[in-house]
C-alpha cells in the first residue's frame, strides 16, 4: 500500500528497515509440546502469546508497510475457515478477502490513522470465508516501528470475529425499526381513533342538544296547548262566578238594607228573633259579609287576569311571525309571576319598575319571546331571593327598560349591508334591558351562562336550558342579540336587541357573503 506522507508518531524504539522485515515463524505452536522444559525463553513468549490469542478469539497480523509482507497467524486464518497454507502472507491477500464495498472505507481510515488524524486504526469490515459467506470482522492496529525519517514501517494488530454480535445488532435494529413502524402506525391509528372519537363526541353532544331542544319544544308546545285548554276551562266557571258575585253583592246589600229598615221601624223584636240575635253579632256579619263578597270578586278578577295572561303566553305562533305589543307580553308574564313577586312572611316584596318606551308593533314570534321574558325574569327572581336569604335589609328590585334606537347604535357593532337598503327603508332596533340588583356573577360563571345544561342552581331546581334556549330564540329565530352584563355585588343585566321588523330569509340571502 502506498503511503503519501510521513506520520507524526514518535518511535517507541529505534529500528532499522532491515529489522522490520523479520516476521515471526509462521508455524502453529499449538501443535508442539508447549511445556516449559521443551521451550526456550523466546519460544515461551511466543507460546504464551499464541495461547492468549486463541483464548481471546483474536487473530494476529503483522504488516511491513515498506515491503507489504504480512504475517497472519493461524488463529487469524482459522477465523475465516482457512488453513495456514491457504492464505499468502502479503497485504494483497487481505484486500482480496475484503468486501468491495468496505475496501474504500478501510483505506480512508488507514490513511487518517497514518496521517495522525485518529489515535488508533480500528474498523469493522466484511471478509470472505472459505465457505463463501461474508463474516463481520473488527480489525484494530497500531504502528510500532518507524524509520529514522519518522515514516511508519511496521504495524501490528488483531482481528476479531464480531459476526454474531453484528447479527444480533442487526436483528435488534430491525426489531427497533419494526417497533418504530408499529408505534408510528399505532400512533396514527390512535390519532385517527381520537379524531373520530372527538367527532363522534361532538356529534353526540349536538344530537343530545338537538334532542333536548326537540323535547323542550315539544314540551313547550304541549304545555302551551294544555295551558290554553286549561285557561279556557278555568275561564268559563270563573266568568260565571265573577258575574254571579256581582249580583250576589247587590242582593246582599239589598237584604242588609231591609234588615236595617226592620231594625229602625221595629226596634223591639219578638222573643224568638231576640234569641237568635243573642247568638249572632249582626253588625259584624253585615260588615264582614260585604267585605267577603268584595274579596271574592277581587279574587275572581285576579283569576281572570291570570287566565288571560296564560292564554297570551301559550299563544301558538303557527310558524309565522306576528306584529305584537311587547309591553303586553311583559304584562302577561308579570301577571303569571305575581305570586313570586308579592310580599311573603319571610321576605319583602320584589318591586318591578317599568320604564317602557314608545315602541311600535314588533314583528316576532310572540309566544317564544314571552318564554324568553319568563326565563330571564325567573332567573332574576331566583337571584333576588338568594340575596334576601343573607341580607334582611335588602330591598329587591327588577328594572325593565325598553326603547327604540337607530341601527348604528347596536350593542355589538357589525357591518350589515342591508341596513341602509333603500328598498327596506330606514332600520331601527328595539333594546330591552332587564336588570336585577341581586348578588351578580363572577366573570368565569358569566362566560358560561348561555351554554346548554350549565347552571349554578341546586340539582332538581334547574336544568340549565333557560338562557340557552332564550339565546337561540333571540339569535337564530329573530336574528337579534342577547348580552349579559354582571358585576359581583351589584347585580345582573340581560340586554336584548331586536329589529323592529323581521329580516326575511330572501333579504338575508341576497346580502350574505356566502
Amino acid at each position: 500500500m502506498h503511503i503519501q506522507e510521513p506520520a507524526t508518531h514518535e518511535s517507541e524504539a529505534p529500528h532499522s528497515v532491515q529489522d522490520s522485515q523479520s516476521f515471526p515463524e509462521a508455524k502453529d505452536l499449538s501443535q508442539k509440546d508447549l511445556s516449559p522444559e521443551n521451550l526456550d525463553t523466546c519460544q515461551c513468549s511466543q507460546a504464551a502469546l499464541q495461547m492468549a490469542l486463541i483464548a481471546s478469539g483474536l487473530g494476529l497480523w503483522d504488516w511491513n508497510l515498506i515491503t507489504d509482507k504480512t504475517y497472519y497467524d493461524p488463529q487469524w486464518k482459522s477465523i475465516l475457515g482457512y488453513k495456514v497454507d491457504e492464505i499468502d502472507n502479503n497485504y494483497k491477500s487481505f484486500e482480496q478477502l475484503v468486501h468491495p464495498q468496505d475496501l474504500p472505507r478501510i483505506r480512508q481510515v488507514l490513511h487518517d490513522y497514518l496521517q495522525g488524524c485518529i489515535p488508533v486504526f480500528e474498523v469493522e469490515l466484511r471478509m470472505l470465508t472459505k465457505s463463501g459467506e461474508w463474516k463481520w470482522i473488527l480489525t484494530c492496529g497500531k504502528v510500532f516501528q518507524w524509520d529514522k525519517f519518522g515514516k511508519p514501517v511496521r504495524m501490528v494488530g488483531t482481528h476479531k470475529d464480531i459476526n454474531q454480535d453484528k447479527a444480533i445488532a442487526t436483528q435488534q435494529y430491525q426489531l427497533f425499526e419494526q417497533l418504530q413502524t408499529e408505534i408510528a402506525q399505532r400512533q396514527f391509528s390512535e390519532d385517527q381513533v381520537r379524531e373520530k372519537s372527538q367527532q363522534l363526541e361532538t356529534t353526540l353532544e349536538e344530537l343530545k342538544y338537538t334532542q333536548k331542544q326537540l323535547l323542550q319544544n315539544q314540551k313547550m308546545a304541549n304545555l302551551g296547548q294544555l295551558v290554553a285548554d286549561m285557561a279556557n276551562e278555568i275561564n268559563n266557571p270563573v266568568s260565571s262566578i265573577s258575574g254571579n258575585l256581582h249580583l250576589a253583592s247587590e242582593y246582599a246589600e239589598n237584604l242588609i238594607r231591609i234588615i236595617e229598615l226592620y231594625q229602625y221601624y221595629y226596634p223591639t223584636p219578638t222573643p224568638v228573633i231576640a234569641l237568635h240575635l243573642q247568638h249572632l253579632d249582626l253588625d259584624f256579619v253585615k260588615t264582614d259579609f260585604l267585605k267577603l263578597l268584595w274579596s271574592m270578586r277581587a279574587g275572581s278578577e285576579r283569576v281572570k287576569e291570570i287566565v288571560f295572561a296564560l292564554r297570551n303566553f301559550s299563544t301558538s305562533d303557527e310558524g309565522q311571525m306576528k306584529k305584537v305589543d311587547l309591553h303586553e307580553g311583559f304584562d302577561s308574564v308579570l301577571r303569571i309571576l305575581q305570586h313570586r313577586l308579592k310580599e311573603k312572611p319571610d321576605r319583602a316584596e320584589i318591586k318591578v319598575i317599568k320604564t317602557f318606551g314608545n315602541l311600535p308593533l314588533i314583528e316576532c314570534y310572540p309566544g317564544e319571546l314571552s318564554q324568553v321574558f319568563m326565563n330571564i325574569l325567573t332567573n332574576a327572581i331566583d337571584a333576588l331571593e338568594e340575596r334576601m336569604k343573607h341580607d334582611y335589609s335588602f330591598i329587591p328590585k327588577i328594572l325593565i327598560h325598553t326603547e327604540v334606537v337607530s341601527s348604528h347604535l347596536s350593542l355589538v357593532n357589525n357591518n350589515e349591508p342591508w341596513v341602509n337598503d333603500k328598498l327596506l327603508g330606514k332600520k331601527h332596533k328595539v333594546i330591552i334591558r332587564i336588570f336585577d340588583n341581586g348578588k351578580g356573577m363572577l366573570p368565569h360563571i358569566q362566560r358560561h351562562i348561555f351554554e346548554p345544561f350549565f347552571t349554578t342552581k341546586p340539582v332538581g331546581k334547574s336544568q340549565g336550558l333557560g338562557l340557552s334556549i332564550s339565546r337561540q330564540i333571540i339569535v337564530e329565530k329573530h336574528q337579534g342579540k342577547l348580552k349579559c352584563n354582571s358585576q359581583l355585588g351589584q347585580g345582573t343585566e340581560l340586554v336584548i336587541e331586536m329589529n323592529t321588523t323581521a329580516r326575511h330569509y330572501a333579504a338575508i340571502r341576497k346580502h350574505a357573503s356566502f
